[in-house]
């Protein structure tokens, strides 16, 4: 799994200046030329569903979400409205015997919105893993005297 990723503005230790320059560039490249995201929430989705759909659209600045990935979002809203539903008939559950199923579609909810939410981009982490080039790339950019420290 990869090591989670700061912004340049939270990172704490010393980074040389191509470090610096790879964490600007994967924190604003976001510009990719796709359609871009449908700003309405399809007719389909339920109440609970179409107001996450709503958050999230208006919340995502230069995310680089795209029309192609409306599917993905919408299973993310989807279960989104199942996990706040299951929550609300727990709250109410009177015997012992409904708690566990409701645990158990809580728990599943729970995993694939994570999930989901990795995939879009929707947490910090993720975000900074899908502009960050590979370590490969940085290491064939560098010069002689960044790799051997050569004057």
């Amino acid at each position: 799994m990869a090591r989670k990723q700061k912004l340049l503005s939270q990172s704490t230790g010393h980074l040389r200046v191509v470090e610096q320059e790879a964490k600007y560039k994967a924190e604003f490249l976001a510009a990719d030329g796709l359609p871009e995201l449908q700003r309405t929430p399809p007719a389909h989705l339920n109440k609970v569903a179409k107001a996450e759909y709503r958050r999230i659209v208006s919340s995502i600045g230069k995310l680089p979400l795209r029309n192609l990935d409306r599917s993905e979002l919408e299973l993310y809203c989807s279960w989104y409205s199942i996990y706040k539903e299951t929550s609300e008939q727990l709250k109410q559950v009177d015997s012992l015997e409904e708690a566990p199923k409701l645990i158990s579609t809580l728990d599943k909810a729970t995993r694939n919105i994570k999930g989901l939410a990795s995939d879009l981009g929707l947490t910090v982490n993720s975000r900074m893993q899908m502009n960050m080039p590979s370590a490969d790339k940085q290491e064939e950019h560098k010069s002689l005297r960044e790799k051997y420290g050569i004057s």
